[in-house]
């Protein structure tokens, strides 16, 4: 019994791909022109980090640290 509740306590899976999703659709949802603003960059470099995988790295870098992105109208439950 004891393995069973230890299992239900383990941490989730956090799969960087899903993390990778919620950041672009973000940025699609905000816009490249906003977005490049607000962080005092081009829109072309916004551009070229997407095509580089910029957003890819971050979320595998967030998935490590066991840190989870979610869009706004996502629900917490702990």
């Amino acid at each position: 019994m004891e393995n069973a509740i230890a299992r239900k306590l383990d941490p989730p899976e956090i799969n960087p791909i899903e993390i990778e999703s919620v950041l672009l659709n973000r940025l699609a949802s905000v816009g490249q022109k906003s977005y490049a603003e607000h962080m005092g960059i081009s829109e072309s470099t916004v551009s070229r980090r997407k095509a580089e995988g910029y957003f890819c790295n971050m979320a595998k870098e967030l998935a490590f640290l066991g840190i989870q992105a979610a869009p706004p109208e996502a629900v917490l439950v702990s």
